[in-house]
């Protein structure tokens, strides 16, 4: 029985493997944002009155959303960028606009996505409004534009005492909208710490002394990591800096609890902070949830291994599993892990209905051989409310038939699955 458990996991990989490098076709049903699109925009907030509020808006470019020219030994780009603000179905606040370029010497770094060019703007706004963000990056050389837009709701800020996003704050040269060399988070994985992070807590309060409390929750263990009581909270509002050191981020994602008292009500709001680690997958965030994904890889002997393991053992399991089926070992990227965990995504993003997308039955065989081929469309000949779809895949021979089993996209193999 192992030995059929282990040809099967076998099999599975090399599938996997293959349709990698062919099964791209049903990605492109979908329209895919054009490099220009993929920069971020960002929007940090923190309480500086009882009823203002400041707005930090980043712009962050990463190199490889724009096109770059060989001029002598170096590579540029020319852009321009631009945020604007405005009262939802409003007024315009303000209109920033940046004619910028970029330079480098490799090649390599010209589509980097962790190089990037960084532009910001600070402004106060009303508590009680809410507001619209629009960025918009075109590439100088190629005309090609990309528009992002979001929403700062303050509205329901005038329920009182509460807490505004919590931020987190990293050190870098340069003034970034707050204080002295201090940036907030825009990734959600930091590859450096330093000594630690900077965490800033803002919210309204009622005229009067409140508690706020932070929590390192580690797996059900609670450590305390600040404490405060009796807070004088005449101003109406606080803005609270708490340093935490870098000994405390013990895990890749780490789980904050904030909680604030006052006057007999307990707000409490959860924010986790992540740390980059070499051969992880950008599209992981949790490690526990990952695991759970990775069930249609792992024989009986490894998921029951899996169960006796604490949190930290589990990270060290991750690894091994992985580092195990690494193509290219000698390299931080691990192109089989980045592949499945974009297939478990796509799952999400698409078969998310009656189940999670990666635990649907059309997840579990996207997830095991790629994009299909093609896919036929149509209903059922015993029951025309039943919608069919067969997936076909050529190059291994195999085709999947699904039904819809009651109309809202429930779709199940008709048959049982077998690989053989």
């Amino acid at each position: 029985m192992n030995r059929l458990i282990q040809n099967l996991c076998f099999l599975i990989l090399m599938l996997l493997c293959q349709s990698y490098i062919f099964a791209q076709g049903f990605k492109k049903q979908n329209k895919e944002k054009i490099s220009v699109e993929k920069f971020i925009l960002a929007p940090f907030t923190e309480v500086i009155s009882k009823d203002s509020m400041k707005t930090v808006i980043f712009m962050e470019i990463p190199f490889s959303s724009l096109q770059f020219v060989k001029k002598g030994s170096e590579y540029v780009t020319y852009y321009q960028a631009s945020i604007s603000m405005s009262v939802d179905k409003g007024m315009n606040i303000f209109n920033k606009v940046w004619l910028d370029s970029m330079v480098v010497k490799n090649y390599e770094d010209t589509w980097s996505k962790n190089k990037n060019s960084k532009h910001f703007f600070s402004q106060n706004i009303k508590i009680g409004n809410d507001y619209s963000i629009i960025a918009e990056l075109q590439d100088l050389d190629t005309r090609k534009k990309g528009i992002q837009t979001k929403k700062i709701k303050t509205k329901n800020f005038k329920k009182i005492p509460n807490i505004i996003s919590p931020l987190f704050l990293m050190d870098l040269k340069g003034e970034w909208g707050f204080g002295k060399d201090k940036i907030p988070t825009i990734g959600y994985r930091v590859r450096e710490i330093g000594n630690g992070v900077t965490l800033k807590i803002s919210g309204l309060i009622n005229r009067e002394s409140y508690a706020l409390g932070v929590l390192l929750n580690d797996e059900g263990l609670i450590d305390s990591v600040f404490y405060a009581e009796d807070i004088d909270g005449s101003g109406g509002y606080f803005n609270q800096s708490i340093f935490i050191h870098s000994e405390k981020f013990k895990n890749i994602k780490n789980n904050f609890n904030i909680f604030l008292k006052q006057g007999g009500k307990l707000i409490e709001q959860n924010v986790s902070f992540s740390i980059y680690r070499a051969g992880l997958s950008n599209s992981i965030r949790d490690i526990d949830v990952a695991l759970k994904q990775m069930k249609y890889m792992l024989d009986n002997n490894q998921s029951l291994l899996l169960k006796s393991k604490n949190k930290s053992e589990r990270e060290i399991f991750f690894s091994q599993i992985w580092n195990a089926k690494d193509p290219t070992p000698l390299t931080e990227y691990n192109e089989l892990m980045e592949e499945y965990f974009n297939r478990v995504n796509y799952t999400i993003e698409h078969f998310d209905g009656w189940e999670a997308g990666w635990e649907t039955d059309r997840g579990m065989v996207y997830i095991l051989f790629g994009a299909p081929d093609e896919i036929d469309r149509f209903n059922s000949n015993n029951n025309l409310n039943k919608t069919k779809q067969v997936w076909i895949y050529r190059k291994i021979g195999k085709e999947f038939s699904f039904t819809d089993q009651n109309g809202f996209g429930d779709f199940r193999l008709d048959s049982p699955f077998s690989l053989f």
